[in-house]
């Protein structure tokens, strides 16, 4: 059989430059006009064939929407009505019992807004999203008052058929409570303990959380921001209200009450740069896998962590660069899925661009997949959504716009399909 030229170049390009010869992407789809913070997480979760997506307006309404992924149709929703305009009121989402969970609080703190009564919101889809359908009525989880401040960044988490949700509590630290009918909670109690900071006041630690396979909840703190505390990065596995080593020692337990977090795992200290979390998954034997950033002066760098073999592995994966109005990183995630794959907005010829990136020895070198290049505007916060039966793989949202501060923001969220590295 004859082969034509064409088709020898075709393979020789494909060779050499992946994804060279493939069909380009579909263009991409707009969420709307929104964004979103870094640790309010579920952003975005794909239920087979339909990817919720929650952001905030720029009006400040909360934003969900449900998009069909094979016919392009979408449903638009706005089931907290208008709050402020404040990236860290995006809704962060969840499935359980059958149903989409979104939960909102309006950002309150010592600077706004300190006269309103703060509140955590949640709504569940009315009824089983394979039927689409509306939301249901409006509910609040019950709270202490604690210091007077508010609540952010929630993160359900479901695990061995109970609903957590964590978040930052009334005090500025780590805050947990569950439920197992969606209706009725637990009391919301503080997590761990901050450290005290030089105006004796907590200082306020970053946490992400994810489920893992035996039905524990991983967990990733920094004892604060890196931007006023040498901060370090700490991990615990909670499982029956204890908090455990990667390897399984107890490290605690919540009846006793709250450990501090400089009592947990260390797996970055202060003085290798000063640590933010962005992600932690589980492998498919169930171990933690983190993504982070670590502060030296002015150099940040996205570092990857894992327990292998009985212990942490941690490497550089890039440079971060520069981002918005002083934060010192624009973002990253893994997926899920396959954490050995993660996304990550870095700086290139001085704008934030998009890569997805992937490793097959643990970090130590990375297979790397531009989703941007040469853009005008910031991309940013990128995440992989979380996946729920046969959802699709491949699919990329982040931030895209300019913006001055949290609450001053021209931006849109967009979805990509990427290309390659699966």
């Amino acid at each position: 059989m004859l082969t034509s030229p064409l088709t020898l170049l075709t393979a020789l390009c494909s060779l050499l430059l992946p994804g060279c010869g493939q069909s380009p992407p579909p263009p991409d789809h707009m969420v709307g006009r929104c964004t979103w913070s870094y640790f309010g997480d579920p952003r975005a979760v794909a239920v087979g064939r339909t990817l919720y997506t929650g952001c905030v307006a720029r009006g400040g309404a909360p934003v969900v929407e449900a998009l069909d992924l094979d016919t392009g149709r979408r449903r638009i929703s706005r089931p907290f009505g208008r709050l402020e305009a404040d990236d860290h009121n995006n809704p962060s989402l969840v499935a359980f019992r059958g149903r989409i969970f979104a939960f909102s609080s309006p950002h309150s703190g010592y600077h706004w807004p300190r006269d309103r009564e703060s509140a955590m919101r949640y709504r569940s889809t009315g009824r089983p999203w394979a039927r689409g359908g509306g939301w249901d009525e409006e509910r609040t989880v019950p709270m202490d008052e604690g210091c007077g401040l508010g609540y952010t960044y929630p993160n359900p988490v479901v695990a061995d058929g109970r609903l957590y949700l964590f978040m930052r509590g009334p005090c500025w630290e780590p805050y947990v409570t569950w439920t197992d009918d969606g209706v009725h909670w637990s009391r919301a109690q503080t997590l761990v303990r901050a450290p005290i900071g030089p105006t004796d006041r907590r200082v306020r630690p970053y946490a992400k959380y994810a489920p893992a396979p035996d039905g524990s909840i991983l967990m990733l703190f920094s004892d604060g921001h890196p931007a006023s505390w040498r901060s370090g990065l700490y991990f615990a596995r909670f499982a029956d209200g204890r908090f455990l080593s990667a390897a399984g020692d107890v490290l605690g337990d919540l009846e006793d009450g709250p450990p501090a977090v400089r009592d947990l795992e260390r797996i970055h200290a202060p003085r290798d740069g000063r640590a933010w979390p962005m992600d932690i998954a589980a492998d498919s034997g169930g171990d933690p896998v983190a993504v982070y950033t670590s502060l030296r002066g002015v150099e940040d760098t996205f570092r990857y962590a894992r327990f292998a073999s009985g212990e942490w592995e941690n490497e550089p994966i890039a440079a971060a660069g520069r981002t918005l109005f002083g934060y010192h990183n624009a973002g990253a995630t893994l997926d899920h899925a396959d954490p050995s794959r993660l996304v990550l907005s870095r700086t290139i010829a001085g704008q934030n661009e998009i890569e997805l990136r992937r490793t097959a020895d643990g970090g130590r070198t990375w297979m790397t997949q531009p989703l941007t290049h040469d853009s005008d505007d910031f991309n940013v916060r990128p995440v992989i959504p979380r996946t729920i039966g046969a959802a699709p793989a491949g699919l990329v949202l982040f931030v895209t716009g300019s913006a001055t501060s949290y609450r001053r923001y021209d931006t849109s969220v967009v979805v990509r399909r990427d290309p390659g590295l699966r």
